[in-house]
């Protein structure tokens, strides 16, 4: 792994530019945006200046709770410190990202939440029902605010050699009192940064391969836990096989590693064929995070089976298909109902929902769409522009079924 080396790209006024320009996209309208756009010029040199000479401290935050279905609390930071930490990031974006492991998707561009939905469906509808049949899930208690700080910059120093760019990341670190704030893009990164050696730990099955004390104590529970939990036929024929048997098929497991691996931030999703793996992992994981990281799981995580459904970012993911999670459902049928009780059209709806709609159509969701008469956003009238009729003077929506035809006439006749 090879550290970032600070070249002193970051300094230079294209550089700036380019962060001032990736900050305020999308926040033209806003009024603090306005502001600094007066007088563009002069606030970006001031930050070149900062940021070349190191004078830049960061400003206090100004605290904001906010209440998104759980109390949340914002730091909100003046739009010089975004501008300026962006620059100081923006050149290393990419190796601070290879860094991470691509099953944490989250933060990166053109990934984020859709790349999370599209390697979870993928990997159920690829693989049997008997290879993915139990998951884990585990969701980290206050997960930014309770971060440490020396834990955060040693996983920073692991990946950013000494320079201008770990200096800057340090002075974000110290900025606030307690873990990292919520509410700066570099935070997000940390967030990343934080648990990317926990992630690849995981994956290699926590490295109790490497050990053969490890492997034997945990052989041992394996074995245990499979006697303790027996339930199914499979179960017992096993059990039948004996100890060695059970013990081989455990260091097969740790050789294979952990390839079902999935974080979103602080939502941890890792699905095995054999539930009393997932209970090893359980421990191991709690106890690691609890011991290195110092990071509180909250009390319900469990071993489920996959067929009940893995609910993150919004969807519920099954073998066969994905569905849209209960309260993204609920919203989205409570605002087109209200939209509709004030005499909006289904386009004037769907243009006002546009962001719920797009979050609903990469669930399989047609019947929904249907059951709240928005069906015309399913694509339906640019597929009827396509059909032709059958006859002149005829137009396509008298096009009828061949079968729909042989049924009403078997309706007609009574049946023969």
């Amino acid at each position: 792994m090879r550290r970032i080396h600070d070249l002193g790209t970051d300094a230079t006024p294209a550089n700036v530019r380019g962060a001032w320009e990736s900050f305020s996209d999308g926040k033209n309208h806003r009024k603090n945006i306005k502001r600094y756009e007066k007088c563009l010029e002069e606030n970006l040199n001031r930050v070149l200046h900062e940021l070349d000479d190191e004078s830049w401290q960061p400003s206090p935050y100004i605290e904001k709770r906010v209440f998104e279905r759980k109390p949340r609390k914002l730091a909100k930071a003046p739009i010089e410190d975004h501008v300026l930490e962006a620059a100081a990031v923006r050149p290393y974006e990419t190796s601070l990202y290879d860094y991470i492991a691509w099953q944490v998707p989250a933060v990166r561009p053109n990934m984020g939440q859709k790349a999370l939905l599209r390697s979870i469906r993928n990997e159920l509808f690829a693989n049997t029902q008997q290879e993915c049949m139990y998951y884990l899930s585990m969701d980290a208690h206050h997960y930014f605010p309770l971060m440490d700080h020396a834990i955060l910059k040693r996983q920073i120093s692991r990946k950013v050699k000494p320079g201008r760019l770990q200096r800057v990341l340090y002075k974000i670190v110290d900025s606030y009192m307690h873990g990292a704030p919520l509410g700066i893009k570099v935070s997000q990164i940390f967030g990343q940064l934080y648990l990317a050696d926990f992630d690849r730990l995981v994956m290699r099955f926590f490295d109790i391969g490497r050990d053969p004390d490890k492997l034997a104590l945990w052989t041992r529970k394996y074995i245990e836990a499979r006697i303790v939990t027996a339930s199914t036929p499979d179960d017992y024929a096993d059990l039948c096989k004996g100890p060695a048997f059970l013990a081989e098929k455990f260091r097969r497991y740790v050789e294979d590693g952990l390839p079902h691996y999935s974080r979103f931030v602080d939502n941890i999703i890792i699905r095995h064929a054999d539930k009393a793996v997932l209970g090893i992992v359980k421990v191991l994981a709690i106890m690691i995070l609890a011991r290195d990281y110092h990071v509180i799981v909250n009390r319900d995580y469990n071993v489920r089976p996959t067929w009940t459904g893995i609910r993150i970012v919004g969807y519920v993911f099954y073998h066969d298909r994905v569905m849209l999670g209960k309260r993204n459902k609920q919203d989205l049928c409570r605002h087109v109902a209200r939209l509709f009780k004030q005499g909006k059209s289904e386009e004037e709806v769907r243009v006002a929902q546009a962001s719920r709609f797009g979050y609903a159509k990469h669930a399989d969701c047609i019947h929904l769409f249907k059951s709240i008469g928005m069906e015309n956003s399913l694509g339906k009238i640019i597929k009827r522009r396509r059909i032709k009729a059958p006859f002149q003077g005829m137009v396509s929506t008298q096009k009828v079924k061949f079968s729909s035809i042989c049924k009403m006439l078997l309706n007609v006749n009574g049946g023969g």
